[in-house]
């Protein structure tokens, strides 16, 4: 596809009660635009779908006018709102018109200043998880956390983007196809996601969002294979992922075991709900500047359309679960602490060994020097 930002507006350009600033970006299924509203005066964010791609496969469609729909719906202040949408004829465009978010992404931010602090890290973590836990109070799974898809604010707000390929589980998956494409991107796909994308909850965006936790503290993913078929045997492999003190040192147990909770390959021995991560990082300290409004709270304000969304919530599903560390008993996660915490030892022990004969050899050769 050889068509570039200008191909589809030019600045200046009048469209539905907009006017085209300038362009922003585009990917491989379309571009964005920051336009401003003739009337309001405010900027916003257009998305636009390439014709050729909309031509070529429907699913992108549906796609598309899914993330649109999900979007009005879910209102949270860390998710993007989508304010309209249409297809017009004229340029035979699908667009949708969203919140614009001035800074960059999450990705932008790992490359500028490479690893986070933890309090840094865990803010990010606690302000995409509340916009999840917003989200799987709809029974909606995301099913592409990743440090693209993450928005950061001058003022230090968290927006996550990209409804695109989220799953309402309720309403069943408009978007499976008969091959069962795996949806999401390979280095923060979970290993369920990875073997099927239709059979996916939320502790898939819970791995996904541990992965991002990982990359911000350690500066790089668990695994960093840039073959495809290598990477995703890492991912489907039984070994849990890295310890991520093993890249960098100096990260808190307890904050090293919530990464390890939340990126279990076995999803039924991982975190979850977002609820118990937000409780985890509340109860280490971490990442409470940042007050975040319940999943009741977002409920309460939906709209009078949502009632058939919210339909069968009550049912049944997995991710209502809290995560008490304390009364943990999964075996894996013993030995992992304890196992760092003898290596942690054992360094210690190496680290005052080699100061004692530094020390030695020191004495040493001022005793011979004073006998000479």
């Amino acid at each position: 596809m050889g068509e570039t930002l200008s191909d589809f507006f030019q600045p200046g350009e009048h469209f539905h009660g907009y006017v085209i600033e300038r362009g922003l970006g585009r990917g491989a299924a379309g571009a964005v635009y920051l336009v401003r509203h003739e009337v309001l005066d405010t900027l916003y964010a257009l998305k636009v779908l390439s014709p050729d791609v909309a031509d070529a496969d429907v699913t992108f469609v549906k796609r598309f006018l899914r993330e649109a729909r999900l979007a009005t719906r879910i209102r949270h202040p860390n998710l993007v709102t989508v304010h309209d949408c249409g297809h017009d004829s004229e340029k035979n465009l699908y667009y949708l018109v969203m919140d614009y978010v001035p800074g960059g992404s999450l990705r932008d931010e790992i490359a500028i200043g490479g690893k986070f602090t933890v309090e840094h890290a865990a803010e990010v973590v606690m302000q995409v998880a509340s916009a999840l836990d917003a989200a799987q109070a709809y029974q909606v799974v995301h099913r592409d956390i990743k440090p693209e898809n993450i928005m950061i604010q001058p003022d230090g707000r968290v927006k996550l983007v990209d409804l695109g390929i989220a799953k309402a589980q309720n309403l069943g998956d408009s978007l499976r196809t008969n091959t069962d494409n795996v949806f999401g991107t390979p280095s923060y796909v979970s290993p369920e996601q990875a073997q099927c994308s239709a059979d996916v909850d939320v502790r898939a965006d819970i791995y996904s969002l541990g992965i991002v936790f990982f990359e911000m503290l350690a500066g790089r993913c668990p695994y960093d294979e840039r073959n495809p078929a290598q990477l995703l045997a890492k991912i489907l492999s039984d070994d849990p992922i890295p310890d991520v003190r093993d890249i960098c040192s100096g990260i808190p147990a307890e904050v090293a075991v919530l990464v390890r909770r939340m990126t279990m390959k076995d999803r039924d021995r991982r975190i979850s709900s977002f609820a118990a991560v937000i409780k985890e990082l509340n109860r280490l300290g971490l990442g409470q500047s940042y007050t975040a409004p319940s999943a009741s709270e977002i409920i309460a304000k939906r709209e009078v359309g949502m009632k058939t969304l919210l339909s069968g919530l009550n049912a049944p599903s997995h991710g209502t679960a809290d995560y008490d560390p304390a009364a943990d008993d999964d075996a894996e996660v013993r030995q992992f602490v304890q196992t760092r915490n003898k290596m942690q030892h054992t360094k210690k022990v190496v680290r005052i060994a080699v100061v004692v004969v530094v020390l030695a050899v020191i004495v040493s050769l001022a005793v011979v020097a004073l006998c000479s």
